[in-house]
């Protein structure tokens, strides 16, 4: 028997094929873990991730599958210049930085983390099925984030986390405030449309349930920022001529009568048009503020993650304590100046393109593939809401966005290298 011939005395041990068999489900197993957990366990995530990242980069170095990795298609090359030229903007903002440890920690435990989430995710998304399981696990996890806030409404706290509704009388989920629960919301509605329709019989029935229960869920948090972001990610669905047009123009419908009939019977109506608002008001300091800190230091910045850490020495009004921008692209303008600015917009723009690209692509297919579509909608809507507010800069929402994207663009590369 020779040395080297994978092979193992009397069978007992695995052959080198089932061992990477093995990394590849663990693989997988960590993305769907990640998707599940994610509304519960930030601790979930980073274990997840390291699953994720060890089996990557074993894929790397074994010869077999060193080049099975979607990043060598020329396609995306465009796509991973623009990854690593913000990556480098963000170092550059770290030399620079008012407080370099502070930088430092939130560039490598940050940014480089949700870049390389990203990167990995793309792998894996691109195998055949992958996508449809997690819309699976999407649903499954969805299903406990209503619950979660069933009982919250129902018994005045959560069952799994025991987050009392008093506290902003909105519903909060396992979310410690309203406003993350609707970012998590907003963002999965437009997939589970599309898994709604693609399924048959009584599963779909159960699925438009389930659906529904995640939009009701959506109109208790009364987020004015998601509803916006909701909006313009279903009106981005209906835009495409498809026999999945009329129901999301139904949806998007239902949502507004839905949200408007809740700001209106609770009072709320009022705030959304309020000038003298607090929220208004204390978002319209904090832009100030960041605006200020771009004005100072505009090329490179105040330096990464030094936002919070700054905040007081150019506060023009509202709550004196250190806070985020509630605008994701004035603070990352203010943290990493215009040109971390422009390379991170830069990425959004070849992230938002290439899936644009690939669903006509897909949609022209006979018979047509709906699958990206719901990916695309609900991580525009991501970064609509991204203005006013902190989606970037909380971990388990830049987290949902890093990993749906990379299942989005993995879908999109791995169905053109597989016709």
């Amino acid at each position: 028997m020779g040395a080297g011939d994978g092979s193992a005395v009397g069978g007992a041990l695995p052959g080198r094929g089932m061992i990477r068999r093995g990394v590849a489900l663990v693989q997988e197993g960590s993305l769907y873990a990640l998707l599940f957990l994610l509304p519960f366990s930030k601790a979930a995530l980073e274990i997840a991730f390291g699953g994720l990242l060890v089996t990557w980069v074993l894929m790397r170095v074994d010869p077999k599958t060193r080049r099975q990795t979607l990043w060598l298609q020329p396609e995306l090359r465009p796509l991973l210049v623009a990854a690593a030229t913000f990556l480098a903007a963000c170092a550059l903002s770290v030399l620079a930085s008012t407080d370099f440890a502070l930088s430092l920690r939130g560039f490598t435990r940050k940014w480089l983390e949700y870049v390389a989430l990203f990167v990995i995710v793309t792998d894996a998304g691109s195998r055949p099925g992958v996508a449809r399981r997690c819309l699976s696990v999407l649903a499954a996890s969805a299903l406990f984030v209503v619950l979660e806030g069933l009982t919250q409404e129902r018994y005045g706290y959560g069952f799994f986390r025991n987050y009392r509704l008093d506290f902003f009388r909105r519903m909060t989920g396992p979310y410690e405030n309203p406003i993350d629960l609707a970012t998590y919301l907003m963002v999965i509605i437009p997939p589970l449309m599309v898994y709604t329709f693609l399924r048959r019989g009584a599963a779909r029935w159960r699925m438009a349930v389930l659906t529904l229960a995640v939009i009701l869920c959506f109109v208790r948090t009364a987020s004015i920022g998601a509803s916006i972001g909701l909006g313009v990610g279903l009106v981005v669905m209906s835009r495409w001529q498809t026999v999945l047009q009329r129901h999301t123009v139904a949806v998007l419908t239902a949502a507004l009568v839905m949200t408007g009939a809740f700001l209106v019977t609770t009072g709320h109506l009022s705030r959304v048009f309020s000038t003298s608002d607090v929220g208004k008001q204390d978002r319209w300091a904090m832009w100030q503020s960041a605006l200020r800190m771009t004005w100072d230091r505009p090329i490179l910045g105040q330096g990464v993650n030094t936002f919070m850490a700054n905040y007081l020495r150019y506060w023009v009004g509202g709550q004196q304590q250190p806070r985020y921008a509630h605008n994701c692209y004035l603070q990352m303008g203010a943290e990493a100046g215009v040109i971390g600015l422009g390379t991170f917009l830069w990425l959004c723009w070849c992230l938002v393109g290439r899936w644009r690209r690939a669903m006509r692509w897909m949609l022209s297919k006979d018979p047509p593939d709906f699958l990206l579509m719901g990916w695309t909608a609900g991580l525009t809507a991501f970064l609509v809401q991204a203005a006013v507010d902190t989606n970037f800069y909380s971990l388990r929402q830049a987290f949902l966005f890093w990993t749906l994207a990379g299942i989005a663009t993995g879908l999109a590369g791995g169905s053109a290298a597989r016709s």
